[in-house]
């Protein structure tokens, strides 16, 4: 059944964009660009918009060339296996996805989810089902919206993979991104409970975000997971990368 529906949305996704095709304006900075399906971002952009270079192999920020891990990911147990940015989240980028996340662009999700698609595809990850970051029934009433189950769906449309709701936020927590990361890991706590967990139960996940900074989110989320699922993975639209070691 699940993937009937997932055929039946592919149809009338492909139907709409015939019907009522997106626009051909690079989704970070506006710009006209030529072709939209081959790549939705032009080509000034697409020079500082990727995560490349030397990164962490357990969370992608950016470190030193010969390095292997982040001094973070040393000090701080990571719940997740590895955590896939494609982005860097800055300049026009930045402006993109906060559109993304606070002015209704939902538009946006389908590219979106298209370069995490392109970024991980070849990575030989196996998943059985992805799943996404909550929002507190607040926050989805301000904005009508979940940024993350958005993303999600689309990303499950990518892979041909069921994407279940398996964890519900239970207390709106004030906002993380003034917050070090022991206080960001702290304003989460009891804030989360997992559902679905017989479903996910012996299983590999992965959770998808809008954006990752020090990981204090996902790797709650992660936690929570482990109790019942095998292996989590994270990915996330862009990395807002770490200042150079020792930053909580």
């Amino acid at each position: 059944m699940n993937k009937f529906l997932s055929f039946c949305k592919k149809v009338g996704n492909k139907f709409l964009d015939l019907v009522f095709p997106l626009n051909t304006k690079c989704i970070f900075c506006n710009n006209e660009i030529v072709d939209f399906d081959k790549k939705p971002y032009c080509d000034e952009c697409e020079k500082y918009a990727f995560n490349k270079g030397a990164k962490c192999i357990k969370c992608d920020t950016r470190i030193k060339e010969g390095n292997k891990i982040c001094d973070h990911c040393k000090s701080h147990k990571r719940y997740f296996e590895k955590c896939f940015c494609p982005l860097n989240y800055e300049k026009a980028v930045r402006s993109s996805i906060l559109s993304f996340k606070d002015s209704n662009a939902r538009y946006l999700a389908k590219s979106y989810a298209k370069i995490i698609f392109d970024y991980i595809k070849d990575e030989n990850l196996h998943f059985d089902i992805i799943t996404f970051v909550p929002s507190h029934k607040t926050s989805i009433k301000r904005r009508g919206y979940n940024p993350a189950k958005l993303l999600a769906d689309e990303i499950a449309l990518l892979f041909d993979k069921p994407r279940l709701e398996t964890l519900l936020k239970i207390t709106h927590t004030k906002a993380q991104k003034n917050l070090s990361y022991s206080e960001r890991a702290k304003n989460l706590e009891n804030s989360m409970m997992v559902t679905n967990a017989k479903l996910i139960k012996g299983k590999t996940i992965l959770l998808v975000d809008d954006v990752v900074t020090t990981c204090a989110t996902s790797n709650q989320c992660a936690k929570l997971l482990k109790n019942f699922a095998d292996k989590i993975y994270v990915t996330a639209i862009a990395r807002n990368h770490l200042k150079p070691e020792k930053q909580s």
